[in-house]
């Protein structure tokens, strides 16, 4: 059964590569659902207000986009006056406006890592589309490491 060798070979590859990336994305994803649902360390909120807007770009396959992030000045519960530049790159009307009021989340650890809270629906979405698409490439992984042709026995 020389002849189903190079396949097998093949199968238990492609397993493999369906495999690991499948649970690394599951796991990246996972922390980005627990963060974007305040799972992770303790979250506060405070009202800021959007004092500029950053331009930006971000590029996936081979696009561009062009948008901007909300810069936004907030005060802490300890009485931290900060600025920070929202993680998240807006475009057209998802844009805030200067003067807007916003409310932002920030771990109580570092104040400095705040985002806007709507910024959290937006992480939930892309985590929930990565972590299906880990469990489905680990699914798929698993079943070709499963059901890929064994060598015959002698």
């Amino acid at each position: 059964m020389a002849s189903n060798s190079p396949f097998r070979h093949f199968l238990g590859l492609l397993g493999w590569v369906l495999l690991v990336p499948g649970a690394l994305t599951a796991l990246g994803a996972a922390w980005l659902l627990a963060s974007s649902l305040n799972l992770v360390g303790d979250m506060r909120s405070a009202q800021g207000r959007v004092v500029a807007l950053v331009p930006g770009t971000a590029g996936t396959m081979g696009r561009t986009a062009h948008g901007s992030q909300s810069m936004v000045e907030f005060t802490t519960q300890e009485g931290q006056t900060l600025r920070v530049t929202d993680p998240v790159l807006r475009r057209l009307q998802a844009q805030h406006s200067v003067g807007e009021s916003v409310t932002v989340r920030y771990p109580s650890r570092d104040p400095s890592q705040a985002e806007i809270s709507s910024s959290r629906w937006i992480k939930g979405f892309i985590g929930v589309g990565l972590l299906l698409a880990g469990l489905i490439g680990m699914a798929v992984g698993g079943l070709l490491l499963r059901f890929r042709p064994r060598p015959a026995m002698a």
